[in-house]
């Protein structure tokens, strides 16, 4: 090569500079056809014309786009399981995936970019309709956030994390909501003092609804407590017994005999007991839970005071029970009383002008097709005398509302975001809140929907558009 770019200087100079016969002397001297050497001098020309062409000022752009080829997907799908969804795992991704280095500051610099772009965009989706809203505290380390979501769409509308939970800091959260265009038809709550002391000072209008949700749930809690006394007396008994039949019989076994912890008779009648008590209960907590729907067995509307009766039926037959955690229960159960019986009062006075003049049958057909409202074609499938009525009946169903059970699933949803990132990032929630609110759901009754649309938003783009649109190349301002 250093033979051929002397040859090509010597030859680049035109003939009045590089004199003549040259090109014949470099023919003899080096063994080459003349034709040879013009061919390399018309080469080294053309590759200086190449290099020394006008360009573009500046450095040269970096290449960014990605050939995403079967490769390339399938060593994503084989790097992305062994990373961490944290700033070291996601720098480990880039180099492993994409072949890029970025240092960790560059990395969480990004991440908090992306947070306040996405923080800004929540903050400008509001639902177009009244949200029937669930809220509830949650905590990672020491550090509270407020969950607050729309219990029709499944719309987070609040995710951010505070440094106290206290009546202050709920009630500004509150107020920045309703200073953002969100509507409270009502409020479901577990009864948190810092949540509750929050509404009061945001003085938030609304109907509170208790958490039907915990209530269940504690007595889930007493269910199996009750199922294990119940098995472990069971236990003691048939012990008791098969040690009372080797001592009667007439020829021991070998080994040593069965110790016998109580009597046979304490044994049986402890064994009564708790059977007795664990079936009682069962018995009893099905009939709170059936009285506190809002449709009957026989597919009509409850009413208040059968509801009311009922509950407190039940109270005093738990009470009379005479079990410690029952008996806390049942306490508990009648302290909020009137709060669990609200919505059931609100939907019957919501449907009391629609309902009177109806028989149970025509009561029970009418709550049948407003339950499959979705299914029928109302103006083809039902009579038109009834057909105000259906539409009524299936609107204040809609906003039957009494449990934040929807706040619960979330969270079960982000705190193993939480965890992995070991505390809740200014930069984090708002990146979960904008992926759930634009997500698709793929099963269930939201089947290919996604929250903001089923918020009442029109035209609410995909989460593939809005990653588009807020992280996409952003257009350069140019000198005019």
């Amino acid at each position: 090569m250093s033979t051929r770019i002397d040859l090509a200087l010597t030859l680049i100079p035109s003939i009045p500079q590089r004199g003549w016969g040259v090109v014949s002397e470099l023919s003899r001297q080096y063994r080459l056809s003349r034709t040879t050497l013009y061919k390399l001098l018309n080469t080294a020309l053309a590759a200086l014309h190449q290099a020394l062409a006008p360009r573009e000022p500046g450095r040269p752009p970096v290449a960014t786009s990605l050939v995403v080829d079967k490769a390339l997907i399938e060593r994503t799908i084989a790097v992305l399981p062994m990373v961490l969804p944290t700033v070291r795992g996601i720098q480990d991704g880039l180099d492993l995936i994409l072949g890029v280095h970025r240092s960790v500051g560059y990395i969480s610099q990004t991440l908090r970019q992306a947070g306040e772009k996405a923080a800004a965009h929540n903050a400008q989706e509001v639902p177009t309709q009244p949200v029937l809203a669930e809220a509830d505290e949650t905590f990672q380390g020491r550090q509270p956030c407020l969950t607050v979501i729309d219990g029709r769409s499944f719309l987070i509308l609040n995710l951010t994390p505070a440094e106290a939970r206290d009546g202050t800091t709920w009630g500004l959260t509150f107020l920045d909501l309703q200073a953002r265009g969100v509507q409270f038809l009502d409020l479901a709550t577990d009864g948190g003092s810092g949540l509750l002391a929050g509404v009061d000072a945001a003085q938030l209008a609304v109907p509170l609804r208790p958490d039907l949700f915990h209530l269940l749930q504690e007595a889930h809690r007493i269910s199996r407590h009750l199922e294990q006394i119940a098995y472990r007396a069971i236990e003691t008994a048939d012990h008791a017994r098969r040690a009372l039949q080797e001592a009667q019989a007439p020829q021991r076994r070998r080994g040593r005999p069965l110790k016998v912890k109580v009597p046979l008779a304490q044994a049986e009648a402890e064994e009564a007991q708790a059977v007795n008590q664990c079936f009682l209960w069962t018995w009893l907590m099905g009939e709170v839970r059936q009285a506190l729907e809002p449709i009957t067995p026989t597919g009509c509307v409850t009413t208040t005071a059968h509801v009311r009766t009922t509950l407190e039926t039940a109270i005093e037959l738990l009470m009379d029970l005479n079990q410690p955690t029952i008996t806390a229960f049942a306490q508990t159960l009648r302290k909020h009383l009137t709060q669990l019986i609200a919505p059931l009062a609100w939907l019957e006075q919501q449907l009391a002008p629609w309902r009177s003049g109806l028989d149970t049958a025509t009561e029970a057909f009418v709550v049948w097709a407003a339950q499959h409202r979705s299914h029928l074609a109302i103006e083809q499938d039902i009579p038109p005398h009834l057909q105000a009525v259906v539409r009524a009946c299936a609107d204040a169903l809609a906003l039957f509302h009494r449990s934040s059970s929807l706040v619960e699933s979330l969270h079960s949803w982000l705190r193993p975001h939480w965890q992995a990132h070991r505390g809740m990032h200014q930069w984090l929630s708002p990146l979960l809140q904008l992926s759930w609110n634009h997500h698709e759901f793929e099963r269930g009754k939201r089947a290919g929907d996604s929250p903001l649309r089923r918020a009442g938003v029109e035209e609410a783009p995909s989460l593939r558009d809005i990653l588009d649109h807020l992280f996409g190349p952003q257009p350069s301002a140019q000198p005019a």
